[in-house]
């Protein structure tokens, strides 16, 4: 019996192969991973130093904004692609390739010249070789570890977006004092690389264990048992969730980022337009950790229902006379934070259980693509909403109706199948 493509590590390995210590050093090389990925070393960070790339380069606010906009796009593309890729030859090799690409990219922004075309592919390059050091990579490798407990390994893993997304713009914020954003970039870059590369080892050294390798070869087609791309995109249920998420995403994900504004707007201070941020955060971490052991028990698109209609909840917190409160403005922020962070955890999840393992990465990678997009528009429709209505009140009524809908469409996805398609390749 022969397996064609068969990567440098196991792509798929038997969950009876590892031990539960080894099952847990693959999840901290996954946080690891998350901590030093693109979402903190660039997105997180991005902002801080907008301010000094407009003074550096004589731009416009708009022009450099066009940065981790293009680099969202990036992603959204390079996600999809990344996971087509790991399907033959294994995460290891892409997660890899990710890690120095993606570092030598970060590396070329802080040498750009004041030229928008090479900022704007540089950016963009940013997003496409970062998307593997996402949760669409590192997450992708969990599903071929975990069976029983797979929201909980996930909850855990994402645990480095939370930390990476706290402590880089923190750091960020002491280099402007110390340095400026050029070297400011190459320590980032320098990190990514040196630290992500650990955590691939971390993983990929585990899981490539010579006798678990040989035993999971004999499970490898029971592993792959599983939809195609094709098969995928002719189920009702990959059109159903990749609308679902990116709608949640771009409503969910404008809110957040116009959120500080609207409490200015309404005079609550800016103190409480810097908690709100802050509360969203939190907000994120518990959803991604209590979501994950919520996951192994209860149905999962419940949980989704509960988690969307949460973010309707907190728009229309927004759209009443509570949103003079501070004490209320701080809630909506926390039930945005639940809402998104939910929406992180169970869309790999729902991915494994509906699809499988076959096609896992590809099909992932676009679902993940999917929220990714709409994570770079909703901010961009949100602004042009507010200039055209003058307000952000029409924005959130829509909002508050995509959340509600969307709770309602993600249940419409059914039982999960009780078998999938057997792989053809053995």
């Amino acid at each position: 019996m022969s397996y064609p493509n068969r990567p440098t590590y196991a792509p798929l390995v038997a969950q009876q192969d590892l031990g539960n210590t080894s099952k847990v050093v693959i999840v901290l090389g996954v946080a690891l991973g998350l901590t030093f990925g693109f979402g903190p070393m660039f997105f997180s960070v991005v902002g801080v130093f907008l301010k000094a790339m407009t003074v550096s380069f004589q731009w416009s606010r708009a022009d450099v904004a066009l940065l981790p906009m293009l680099a969202m796009v990036g992603t959204a593309i390079g996600a999809p692609i990344a996971g087509y890729a790991a399907d033959r030859i294994g995460w290891g090799k892409v997660i890899g390739y990710s890690i120095v690409l993606f570092a030598a990219s970060l590396l070329a922004l802080a040498l750009a010249p004041a030229n928008h075309a090479y900022v704007g592919i540089v950016g963009f390059l940013i997003g496409v070789t970062g998307a593997s050091t996402t949760a669409a990579g590192y997450l992708a490798v969990l599903p071929s570890v975990f069976e029983a407990r797979l929201g909980m390994a996930l909850g855990f893993g994402m645990i480095g977006t939370g930390i990476g997304g706290y402590a880089a713009p923190i750091a960020a914020n002491y280099l402007t004092t110390v340095t400026d954003w050029r070297h400011s970039y190459e320590i980032f870059a320098a990190l990514a690389l040196g630290l992500g590369l650990i955590a691939h080892q971390i993983i990929f050294r585990t899981l490539a264990d010579r006798q678990r390798e040989r035993k999971a070869m004999n499970a490898l087609v029971d592993a792959q048992s599983g939809m195609t791309l094709r098969e995928a995109l002719a189920n009702y249920r990959f059109w159903l969730l990749g609308v679902v998420v990116f709608l949640v995403s771009s409503s969910v994900l404008g809110g957040f980022v116009h959120l500080p504004a609207f409490a200015s707007d309404t005079g609550l201070g800016r103190d409480v337009a810097a908690r709100s941020a802050a509360l969203v955060g939190v907000g994120l971490a518990v959803s991604r950790v209590g979501v994950g052991f919520v996951l192994d028990r209860v149905f999962a698109p419940l949980v989704g229902l509960i988690a969307f209609f949460l973010g309707a909840v907190a728009f229309a917190i927004l759209l009443s006379g509570l949103a003079h409160d501070p004490a209320y403005i701080l809630l909506a922020a926390f039930l945005l934070g639940i809402s998104t962070g939910t929406e992180g955890d169970i869309i790999p999840y729902l991915t494994r259980k509906y699809f499988g393992k076959r096609a896992f990465g590809v099909i992932y990678g676009a679902l993940f693509g999917c929220a990714t997009v709409g994570a770079a528009v909703g901010p961009f429709i949100y602004g042009l909403a507010f200039d055209h209505f003058k307000s952000y009140g029409p924005i959130h009524q829509a909002s508050a109706l995509i959340c509600v809908v969307s709770a309602l469409a993600v249940v419409l996805l059914g039982k999960y199948p009780a078998t999938l398609p057997a792989s053809k390749e053995a």
